[in-house]
């Protein structure tokens, strides 16, 4: 059987993200071969023709986190689809039962008894030295210790799943097959249209805005912050609010600044009445202060109309400054980060997280994406 890791160096911008085209790839190492690809100005397509023919000759792939190292000799034009692979992470995340997650190649390496990366490679990224100005024998050297590493760490693993129940191996196969289907995903991202998400922020936030006038009603304080649980507490269940103001309090009378005005803080206290009784066991650590999540709200009971409204605005508020926040603020601004493609969007979909064993979604989570949102999301493949 052929065994062949897989790993690739890059550049450092966002974390190597390959959807950011700023990023480029720099060495591919396969087997026993490192391919220096835009690490050098010299034409490269010959050797993606001699990586391809290194993945087609191999009967199994062996990668750590694989996704990151897939969606880069995807980019670069090359095909993996038709391999069978192995992702050391995702087995030893399942080997622990689910409890150690994202483990790296370190951690693994101690846990098998195989020698650490050299830290100097990482020092010069977090100097923010670009990969293509790290010397050749140094990144070479580092990229061959990755190769090495990832092939004995699979060998120590797969005496492992040998040793488990033929029901343990077969979902460790479909796992990673599970895998190619998620890098597809990621890949390919989500179409959405930045322009109707940033109009419908500016029309929620009008929304807002009158929300949190007619909550003003109900406090009188100009600095009440409507995310702060603290301030939630004290206008739902009584309590006071410090406010802390700059103020004027007289003027320079010596030094540099003499004759200047001096401002100094005060702070300046509101007492705010007991509209709801809180509920049992809602009462939080901090003495005084009690839950204002959503499902302890909703199960208040209403002494008037008026504390009912203050219920309303305050859920209203929440979902509404979540929505743009996150969403119709949040999505662009990410998207604008990363630098990917204009109205895309590249989330993580994460087979190494949860102690469950499920799938997880981040950067941003397209799992629990909120159904308000599904009229900015578009399609490139027609009606």
């Amino acid at each position: 059987m052929n065994i062949k890791a897989l790993d690739v160096e890059t550049t450092i911008i966002n974390n190597g993200n390959a959807f950011d085209d700023r990023n480029q790839l720099c060495f591919v190492g396969i087997g026993v071969n490192i391919y220096d690809i835009e690490y050098k100005e010299v034409p490269y397509g010959e050797k993606l023709s001699q990586i391809q023919a290194d993945i087609n000759d191999a009967d199994l792939l062996l990668f750590i986190n694989a996704k990151f190292d897939l969606h880069w000799i995807r980019r670069y034009g090359l095909k993996f689809d038709h391999k069978k692979i192995w992702d050391c992470q995702l087995v030893d995340f399942t080997l622990s039962g689910q409890t150690e997650s994202y483990p790296s190649m370190n951690s693994m390496a101690t846990k098998y008894g195989l020698p650490m990366k050299d830290d100097k490679i990482a020092e010069y990224w977090k100097s923010g030295i670009c990969t293509k100005d790290i010397p050749y024998d140094e990144i070479t050297t580092y990229l061959r210790h990755d190769l090495d590493t990832t092939l004995a760490i699979y060998h120590a693993q797969k005496a492992l799943v040998m040793e488990k129940p033929p029901t343990f191996q077969r979902l460790l196969s479909l796992m990673q097959q599970d895998l190619i289907v998620l890098q597809d995903i990621e890949y390919n991202g989500l179409d959405f249209d930045e322009d109707v998400c940033l109009n419908k922020a500016v029309e929620m936030s009008k929304q807002i805005d009158e929300l949190r006038m007619e909550l003003h009603d109900y406090h009188n304080i100009h600095e009440f912050n409507t995310e702060s649980g603290d301030h939630l507490s004290a206008l739902i269940y009584g309590g006071t609010i410090v406010i802390p103001r700059k103020e004027l309090v007289g003027v320079y009378k010596t030094g540099d600044r003499k004759g200047e005005d001096k401002y100094g803080w005060k702070n300046y206290s509101y007492d705010l009445p007991r509209l709801f009784n809180p509920l049992k066991r809602t009462e939080l650590k901090k003495a005084g202060y009690w839950a204002t999540g959503e499902s302890v709200l909703r199960q208040l009971k209403s002494r008037d109309k008026a504390s009912k409204r203050v219920i309303e605005v305050i859920l209203s508020l929440a979902k509404m400054e979540k929505m743009v926040g996150t969403y119709y603020k949040g999505l662009p601004k990410l998207r604008e980060k990363m630098n990917w493609k204009h109205n895309r969007l590249h989330g993580n979909l994460n087979q190494v997280t949860a102690r469950t064993g499920r799938l997880s979604s981040t950067k941003p989570n397209l799992q629990n994406i909120s159904t308000d949102m599904k009229s900015v999301f578009t399609t490139r493949y027609g009606e």
